[in-house]
């Protein structure tokens, strides 16, 4: 599914002047003359800016679609892919406080390896890894309180 340039215009036109909205609420700092809408501020500037423009080129452009189907998503290959990922989505939804992170992140990124017909061997080696490298990233470094499900507790 494509969208025209219109189309993705008016939708973040209208996420940075809600976005505008919402930090002009924002206090302020004591005794300075910025405070913790500033930002926010900022980047709704910016985003309003950059979606007019996209807005603006997408109603020049007038002879495209607002929304349309792409012809690689015609195939059968990529609905297929699709539906795969949803259907991904919805195991990692169910399976992850049961499984933990671990085995449900290294099915996930084996079952999309296998789609994408990477051999398997490379496949199985890269899923693991990829799982592994995540949690210690998520768990130590961001503090993510993940599940654990089968897996004992690990070293970090």
């Amino acid at each position: 599914m494509r969208f025209n340039d219109a189309t993705i215009g008016a939708i973040f036109l209208l996420l940075g002047v809600s976005l505008a909205w919402y930090s002009h609420g924002l206090p302020a700092i004591p005794g300075q003359d910025y405070g913790a809408a500033t930002f926010p501020l900022m980047v709704a500037v910016g985003l309003i800016g950059c979606s007019a423009r996209l807005l603006y080129s997408g109603i020049r452009n007038g002879g495209e679609p607002w929304v349309f189907l792409a012809d690689e998503v015609r195939s059968p290959r990529a609905l297929a892919g699709v539906a795969a990922m949803l259907a991904l989505v919805i195991f990692y939804i169910l399976f992850d406080r049961i499984l933990g992170f671990i085995p449900t992140a290294f099915i996930i990124t084996l079952v999309m390896f296998l789609i994408l017909k990477v051999h398997p061997a490379k496949a199985v080696i890269i899923a693991t890894v990829a799982a592994f490298a995540c949690d210690f990233i998520f768990r130590t470094m961001l503090l993510v309180p993940l599940p654990f499900g089968i897996v004992p507790r690990l070293p970090w």
